[in-house]
């Protein structure tokens, strides 16, 4: 009876784990999709339309319609190039209604000429090139919470930002700026996806593998 539980008991744990490598495979196909997905529109980008649904990370253009407001928020503690700073963000309107915010990347300090320089830089263009984040209200995991009666900010936040701004934001997305002419140093979007898929799939076959092996050198050693 004992020898029969020790069975089952590998058997399942081989299976089980053979079945999550296969899991990681497709994920591992879906997350390659994505990404392929993601420089597609890297490189030929279209217009962003406001009733359409995107992908996460789509990369878009926001045409003349699209301008800022000169009231930044920065979100503390962000590192670039081994140096901590900020991401600044500011409300983006379309045709003069408040509609999103704008993510203008990282900036080493809250220098105001800077941030106007951006702005300006912005409203300046007919076309600019962004990607596109989901705009909701979930807070990461050991991330402090907003205060946004002391404007100091730790993550973004869409029911918090409406707050701060006594506004509505009527998109579902916000918005990541995507264009050397406004920003030099600029992020690609599919940086933001982990593909560690094929590692996790050969971890789990080989979890599998040595079950089997280890199931094998029991039955031998009990006849």
């Amino acid at each position: 009876m004992k020898h029969k539980s020790i069975t089952l008991m590998f058997l399942f744990i081989t299976t089980l784990t053979f079945t999550l490598g296969v899991w990681q495979l497709y994920r591992l196909n879906w997350k390659n999709d994505l990404i392929g997905n993601i420089e597609s529109t890297i490189k030929n980008p279209e217009f962003f339309q406001e009733k359409k649904i995107y992908n996460e990370l789509t990369s878009v253009i926001l045409n003349n319609r699209f301008n800022l407001i000169n009231n930044p928020i920065f979100i503390e503690s962000k590192i670039s190039q081994n140096k901590v700073g900020y991401h600044v963000l500011v409300p983006i309107l379309i045709e003069d209604s408040v509609f999103s915010m704008l993510n203008l990347g990282w900036v080493p300090d809250k220098n105001k000429n800077n941030i106007n320089h951006l702005i300006d830089l912005f409203n300046e263009f007919d076309e600019v090139r962004v990607y596109i984040r989901n705009f909701n209200s979930d807070k990461p995991l050991f991330v402090p919470e907003n205060n946004i009666n002391k404007n100091i900010w730790y993550h973004i936040n869409k029911i918090d930002m409406q707050l701060f701004y006594e506004k509505e934001f009527n998109s579902q997305y916000y918005f990541v700026i995507l264009d050397a002419k406004i920003k030099k140093f600029i992020s690609n979007p599919s940086t933001n996806l982990n593909n560690n898929h094929l590692n996790y799939a050969i971890t789990w076959f080989l979890l599998s593998l040595s079950s089997v092996v280890m199931l094998l050198i029991i039955r031998r050693k009990n006849g």
